[in-house]
């Protein structure tokens, strides 16, 4: 199992090197964990993965066929010269590296996007693009790029989502929050 946060902590099998997302369970367990934005989880293991969005977005992907997943949680769509797993252009690419590694097949993967809401409507003109907004293009283009077929997408609004995904089964439930 790999799990990255902003440090980039890395979990193999059931120890720990460092600090991580998951902790230590028993094999047979199904781990529940919550990513914060900038942490990015893929496991072999059943794990129960939750995140709650609002302009930040989310991009899950699973393996039907290894029966794999993953999700990341991204702040900004771009690093502005300062790497980082809070923004998308680095997140994505660290997911599906991470299921590339784990034997993924990029015509395996099917990918979802949530998030990117425009939480502070009549903040900017309404012709400038929200970061919500370039959050979600970014991923469009990135998983376009990298050949990842896109099975739903639930973005945009005025309000947050909270997102629970397993990573065995690729099962994802939604509900919007806010107001």
């Amino acid at each position: 199992m790999i799990a990255h946060d902003h440090k980039t902590a890395l979990l193999q099998g059931t120890k720990s090197a460092g600090n991580s997302a998951a902790g230590v369970l028993e094999k047979s367990e199904t781990k529940n964990i919550y990513l914060h934005p900038g942490m990015t989880y893929a496991s072999r293991e059943p794990a129960s993965l939750t995140f709650i969005v609002g302009s930040s977005v989310a991009v899950c992907a699973h393996d039907h066929r290894l029966s794999i997943g993953g999700a990341t949680h991204y702040l900004l769509p771009n690093s502005e010269g300062r790497p980082s797993t809070r923004s998308g252009e680095i997140a994505i690419l660290l997911l599906l590296h991470e299921l590339r590694q784990a034997g993924s097949q990029d015509a395996d993967l099917r990918a979802e996007i949530y998030g990117g809401a425009r939480l502070l409507a009549g903040s900017q003109p309404c012709s400038a693009p929200q970061v919500g907004e370039r959050n979600v293009q970014l991923a469009l283009e990135t998983l376009s790029r990298e050949s990842i077929a896109i099975a739903r997408i639930d973005t945009g609004g005025n309000l947050g989502r909270k997102v629970a995904m397993r990573t065995d089964t690729g099962e994802i439930s939604f509900r919007v929050i806010g107001h």
